[in-house]
């Protein structure tokens, strides 16, 4: 089996499995996460982290090296991932650390290069299109780990004062309540 798409395959694997696992500890939160429009909007930012690798994995594999259907793919799927990382870049979500901040600003390059990649004709210095997008899909994964990381990572801060509305910048950030009954997602 080409090597490419053996990346491909265990990125696929991988990228579901914690896929899986991110919307488990979602669920288990017990949280404000979907009252909460902050929350929301950044847990479903860092889902596709690992659906959008994982669909393009999928769809490397299932291509079985057809250059046509692998580029497709790859390109309506760095679209959906470009539109949406601008539309987060442009979402208030309070503040986050500035390695946080960098990786906001990392995620609509990143989904740039996997569709510029698709327009190359063929390799370049040696290395072919789809191991350049394996390169850059592996690095959005990454980016994806990184924000588990500093969601887990959070430390926990006091409840917002009633009445008080974090998504207005009206109140304190988004919280992360230590009970165990109410522990949402931090905002990343």
């Amino acid at each position: 089996m080409d090597p490419a798409l053996s990346f491909y395959q265990s990125l696929s694997s991988v990228s579901f499995t914690l896929l899986g696992l991110w919307f488990t500890v979602i669920g288990l939160s017990h949280g404000g996460w979907r009252s909460d429009p902050a929350l929301h909007r950044s847990t479903l930012h860092v889902a596709l982290h690992f659906f959008l690798p994982g669909l393009m994995g999928l769809g490397s594999v299932l291509a079985g090296g057809n250059s046509v259907a692998w580029r497709v793919t790859f390109g309506v799927l760095g679209l959906i991932g470009l539109v949406e990382s601008l539309a987060f870049l442009r979402h208030r979500l309070g503040p986050a650390a500035p390695a946080v901040r960098l990786l906001r600003l990392l995620d609509p390059l990143l989904y740039a290069l996997v569709v510029a990649t698709v327009f190359l004709p063929g390799p370049v210095a040696g290395v072919t299109p789809l191991q350049v997008e394996g390169a850059v899909t592996g690095l959005l994964f990454v980016v994806g780990l990184c924000y588990l990381w500093f969601a887990f990572a959070q430390r926990a801060t006091a409840a917002p004062a009633a009445g008080s509305d974090p998504a207005a910048g009206t109140g304190p950030a988004p919280v992360l309540a230590t009970g165990p009954a109410s522990r949402p997602p931090p905002v990343v």
